[in-house]
């Protein structure tokens, strides 16, 4: 066993809080500690997020977590155990059926990036703007091109981790749809903002009492805007760029997400007395008057 005070309290850089918005996929992390302006040895608790509410629809924030902020994998593991199994026998001395997976889902997690801890989902986000979902490789490109990284996510085939802020990641968005203009809004979808409206007015208790969201501006018997319409309302603050760079699509040669190998395939349910059930209930029952016989 080893004492370190320092090192105990150090982990609190490593967990925190997700502050993410009820209208849009934004999000902030806050660790649950920091270090001091001067001394890196000496550290404070964490601060709020850097706003009140979501910067692109003025939406509330919900609270998830403590997460595991640091790094997932150990690289130096995953590194080897990729040059194992790209050995002609797999590094191993019995065969592994599942090599070809395995070594896909080792490829992907040794790509992440290790400094951030979550992603973005391309459908969500297009979802959002009812608009078609752009490519990854034009949207990493235009990440790229604005001098951020990227990187995939092992679970998930859209997904995206990337220290690209939030507005950032919308203006790239916003550029997307004057190619490819969104959807217009239908009667329904409209009917379901006017009822959420008045939900958030009624739990609210009339203090917003001109209908508006809080931070939005409006009028009980006008439509509410929206997240789509109030994040494209908002004009980029960079320039996008969506020429793909020579070397982005680079990647070892590995089958990433590979899809399942037969139908249902997977864990199966947990064991349940449903078929003891099953072959109870098919035996005959004994008639009233054959049990009366023995009286």
């Amino acid at each position: 066993v080893w004492d370190d005070k320092a090192g105990v309290i150090s982990r609190s850089l490593d967990h925190g809080s997700v502050y993410q918005s009820i209208r849009c996929p934004s999000f902030h992390i806050v660790p649950h500690g920091q270090n001091a302006n001067k001394n890196k040895h000496v550290f404070q608790p964490a601060r709020a997020p850097p706003v009140p509410s979501c910067e692109e629809t003025g939406g509330p924030f919900k609270v998830a977590g403590p997460i595991w902020l640091a790094s997932l994998h150990d690289y130096d593991v995953i590194d080897e155990a990729v040059a194992r199994l790209e050995l002609p026998d797999g590094g191993t001395v019995h065969p592994l059926h599942r090599k070809t997976a395995i070594h896909g889902l080792l490829t992907v997690c040794g790509e992440e990036l290790s400094d951030v801890p979550l992603y973005y989902t391309l459908p969500d986000l297009a979802h959002t703007l009812r608009c078609p979902c752009p490519p990854t490789s034009v949207f990493k490109a235009a990440l790229a091109n604005a001098g951020y990284r990227m990187s995939a996510y092992h679970k998930e085939p859209n997904a995206l981790k990337t220290d690209a802020p939030n507005s950032v990641i919308w203006d790239v968005m916003r550029a997307w749809c004057k190619d490819h203009p969104p959807k217009k809004e239908g009667k329904k979808s409209k009917k379901k903002q006017m009822k959420k409206q008045k939900l958030r007015d009624a739990k609210s208790g009339g203090d917003n009492a001109d209908g508006g969201e809080e931070g939005i501006p409006g009028n009980i018997s006008e439509t509410p805007k929206s997240a789509g319409d109030l994040i494209l309302a908002i004009e980029p603050k960079i320039s996008v760029d969506f020429t793909i760079p020579k070397g982005l699509d680079k990647k070892k040669k590995a089958q990433r997400f590979p899809i399942n190998p037969e139908k249902n395939w997977g864990p199966k349910p947990r064991a349940t007395n449903k078929r003891k059930a099953l072959e109870s209930s098919s035996e005959a029952p004994v008639p009233k008057e054959a049990r009366n016989d023995g009286d």
